[in-house]
Parts: structure tokens; C-alpha cells; sequence
């Protein structure tokens, strides 16, 4: 298992340096089956049963798996048009009662005696089959795929045998081979690259089901022994030749080969717009922002807006290198729609990072945004509006702080207040809050102190009638 470990860290090592992690192809689906019908035929003898067991019972196989896909279909550019599958299932989940109410005989020595029927005996089973599973889906047409799978595991049969209210349970194990067919629809990508599918499995199992001991023997001839003492089923079998449950399962991940070859292509386009640019790594975050909204690159009804009442051709489709060589739009759709628009106007990258501080100023401060000023300020240092920004950046603080102190509600927080911002335009508000405290803690100390700390006071009246209580109560 090591081994197996170290192997496959190994190779997801080698591969992640060639992958294109914007978009790595990777897939999981998670999977549930049920089978509407099957149908399990019991045939065996105990030892003190008389007449043979031999049973069919109905059931409803339940099923659960995850499949993951190893392979990251962008490393080394490999386009494989399927994908493959390792994972692990517990698979036939089933449980039924297999008889009740035996006739039976046992032998004390002396004579045979038939056992009550009434006695209520119970002889009932549950099994869940744990598998590894290995293999590849390809898309047919549309939205149908088809999924292949085969594995290795153990069926699980546990028998329980109930009787005068005790219960002695027997587990056998078997190891099994399959293969399984699957026939998935996809319904809906209800989030982003998540499918929701339903489909048909169809799974043939091999290894045959013999000779299963379900209870022990009965060792002891003075205890009234069970009817289904040291019960053996010559065969385990399901009347069915192959096995159909209906499938509903959730895939993450999916990219079509059309998809991942339009990738490509454009990921080497991008590599020789960074390679044949004039301006090497000199478009910063703020950049693609600005580039965002100054030329509003963004696609309308699936188009490009037209600006040409704004910029000339050679503007735009220069402003459509920076973008794609740096700023790299995540959206397969619009990258692909800015690169056919690139096309019918080829130029060199050299212009955009001119003539547009007055545009950005309008937007700064429009925005009330910190981050977008202080940004500002540091991209265009000797900018004429660094004093008009300043003081916004100053009203903003003042406000922020304040807001912050309010809704901390402690005389440590307003003091804090005051203290950064002294000439704030939030102090009458904030010692109204402090004073408001110290009515809440009724203290002489507290009126004492805000006195102190605002001897001209919007409250100091109300402070020194308060003190004035405290000498006539004779409180503190």
C-alpha cells in the first residue's frame, strides 16, 4: 500500500508542472443505485431441520461509490477523449427475513422429538459487497456517456439466528469478480461544473456462492438446541442473469474535448502574447480592474459591446492584448469571444498604461472604496488629486472607526476613537455613547471621571446633578 502511495504521489510530481491549473480537468462523481427487483434464491440443510431450506426472496439491492478520475487531462497538452476511473463502492446492500416458525427434530439420546411450532424462531441475513473498482467512460452523443467499471471484493453475509430472545449471529465472507455497463444521461449542471445524471447499470458478478455456513453446530445435547443448528447453504444464487439498478449520480469536473482543445489553443496564443509583448509584467492587479471597467469587457448577450464611439479599433485591440496576455479571463466563452475580436485587428502591445489616471480618479471616488484610493494613490504618486483623496480617505477612516467603536459599546473603544481621530467628525456621537455607558454603570467614580475627560461636555449638568445624589445618598 506504500508502495501504491509513493507511486501515485510520484506521478501527480511529475505531472503538475505541465498542467494547466487554470482549468485542471479534474472529475469525481458520486453514485447511488438501486435495483427495483432481484431476486435470491436460498438453497441448503441443517442439522436438525426437516426439510431442506430452499427459499426465494425479493430484495432491493441498494449501492453507493465514488469514482475519481487520476489523470489531469490538460498535463502535457494530452487530449484523451475519455476518462479514466479508479474508486471504491459498497455495493448489494440487502437484508431480508430467510424463513420463520421451522419444523425441526433433534435427537436427546433417547428419542426423537419433534419441536414445538410455535417457538418463533427467526433465520434472517444481511450482506454489502466493499469492491476497488477501475475503468473509463467516454461520451457517445449529447448527453449520454458510457461508463465501464470493473472490480474486486468480498460479499459479506451475515446470517442471524433469533431464538427465545436470543440472537446468535454468523459472518461469511467471499471474494468476487464483476463487471458493470452504464448508460448516464445528464439532466442539469445544477453549480458550476456539476452534473446531475440518472442512468442504467447493468453489472454481471462471477464467483459462485457455495457451500456458505450460516450457524454453528450445536455442541451441547442437554440444552434444547435451535432448529437452524448448523445450517450450510449449497448455493447462494440470483435467479437473474444480470443484475439492472437505476443510477443517480453527481459528477464534478467535466470538460468536453471541444472544450480542452479550444484551451489549449488559446493557452499558446497567450504564450505568444506575453512572448512578443513589448511591456514585460508591468500590469498589476488595479490594471485589470481599470481595464474591466474603463473598456467594460465583458460580453453582452454573448457579444462584445461596441465602443467604437469611445475608442478607435487599434485602442481596443490593444487593450484586448493586455488584457488576455496578463490579466488571463477565466471564462472559456469570452476568452474565446476576445481573441475572434483580437483577430480582425491585430497590433502590437505598448499603449494602455497611459491617459487614464482622470478616468480612475472619477471611479475612485465614486466608489467610497479604501482599498481602490490607497491603490490609487500608490500607482499615480504625483497624482494632482492626492489631496482630495487624502481627505476622503480621512472622512472614511473617521466613519469606519467610529462604527466600529459603536458597535463595540466599551469606554475603550471611544477613547480609541478620540484618540485617532481628534478633530473627528463622529465626537458628540461618540460621547454620547460614553456617557451612556457611565449612566448604565451608575457609578460616582465613572461621572468623576467623565467630568474629568469632558469638562465642557454636552452632559457634564446631568453629570454633576448625578454627583451631587451620590453625596445626599452617602454612595460611592
Amino acid at each position: 500500500m506504500q508502495r501504491i502511495a509513493f507511486i501515485l504521489i510520484l506521478a501527480i510530481a511529475l505531472t503538475t508542472p505541465a498542467a494547466d491549473f487554470e482549468r485542471s480537468n479534474w472529475r469525481t462523481q458520486l453514485y447511488f443505485q438501486a435495483e427495483p427487483y432481484s431476486l435470491v434464491q436460498f438453497s441448503g440443510e441443517g442439522e436438525l431441520l426437516n426439510d431442506p431450506i430452499d427459499t426465494e426472496l425479493w430484495t432491493i439491492p441498494l449501492s453507493f461509490g465514488i469514482l475519481w478520475s487520476p489523470l489531469f487531462t490538460p498535463a502535457f497538452k494530452l487530449d484523451v477523449p475519455f476518462t479514466i476511473w479508479l474508486g471504491i463502492e459498497a455495493a448489494s446492500f440487502q437484508f431480508k427475513e430467510i424463513q420463520s416458525y421451522p419444523e425441526y427434530q433433534y435427537n436427546n439420546g433417547l428419542e426423537v422429538v419433534d419441536g414445538p411450532s410455535n417457538r418463533n424462531e427467526i433465520l434472517s441475513f444481511y450482506s454489502v459487497n466493499p469492491a476497488v473498482l477501475a475503468g473509463f467512460s467516454f461520451n457517445i452523443a449529447g448527453n449520454f456517456d458510457l461508463r465501464v467499471l470493473g472490480g474486486f471484493g468480498l460479499q459479506r453475509y451475515s446470517f442471524k439466528d433469533e431464538f427465545l430472545d436470543v440472537g446468535r449471529e454468523k459472518v461469511s465472507y467471499l471474494k468476487y469478480y464483476f463487471v458493470s455497463g452504464a448508460l448516464e444521461y445528464r439532466i442539469a449542471e445544477i453549480f458550476q461544473d456539476g452534473d446531475l445524471k440518472i442512468g442504467i447499470n447493468v453489472r454481471k458478478e462471477f464467483e459462485k456462492r457455495e457451500n456458505i455456513k450460516a450457524t454453528n453446530s450445536t455442541n451441547n445435547i442437554l440444552e434444547i438446541p435451535d432448529g437452524y443448528s448448523g445450517v450450510e447453504f449449497e448455493s447462494i444464487t440470483n435467479k437473474l442473469p444480470v443484475r439492472v439498478a437505476l443510477e443517480l449520480s453527481l459528477e464534478f469536473g467535466k470538460e468536453s474535448r471541444r472544450d480542452r482543445k479550444v484551451r489549449f489553443a488559446l493557452f499558446d496564443r497567450d504564450s505568444v502574447l506575453i512572448k512578443n509583448s513589448e511591456v514585460k509584467d508591468t500590469l498589476s492587479d488595479w490594471d485589470c480592474m481599470a481595464i474591466e471597467r474603463d473598456y467594460k469587457l465583458f460580453l453582452e448577450d454573448g457579444d462584445l459591446p461596441d465602443v467604437s464611439a469611445s475608442y478607435t479599433k487599434v485602442q481596443f485591440a490593444d487593450v484586448l492584448e493586455s488584457y488576455l496576455a496578463y490579466c488571463k479571463p477565466a471564462d472559456l466563452n469570452t476568452k474565446e469571444h476576445l481573441y475572434a475580436a483580437l483577430d480582425s485587428s491585430k497590433v502590437n502591445l505598448k499603449q494602455y498604461q497611459v491617459k487614464q489616471e482622470d478616468s480612475r480618479y472619477q471611479q475612485v471616488i465614486a466608489s467610497n472604496d479604501l482599498e481602490m484610493m490607497q491603490m490609487f494613490l500608490q500607482y499615480y504618486p504625483e497624482t494632482p488629486h492626492r489631496e482630495t483623496i487624502e481627505a476622503k480617505i480621512k472622512v472614511i477612516s473617521d466613519y469606519q472607526v467610529f462604527k466600529a467603536a459603536q458597535k463595540e459599546n466599551s469606554f475603550k473603544a471611544y477613547l480609541a476613537y478620540f484618540n485617532d481621530y481628534p478633530e473627528g467628525a463622529f465626537h458628540d456621537e461618540a460621547e454620547t455613547g460614553i456617557f451612556n455607558l457611565v449612566k448604565e454603570g451608575n457609578r460616582k467614580k465613572d461621572y468623576e471621571i467623565y467630568l474629568k475627560r469632558f469638562p465642557e461636555g454636552k452632559y457634564v449638568t446631568e453629570a454633576k446633578q448625578a454627583l451631587q445624589e451620590f453625596k445626599r445618598g452617602g454612595k460611592r
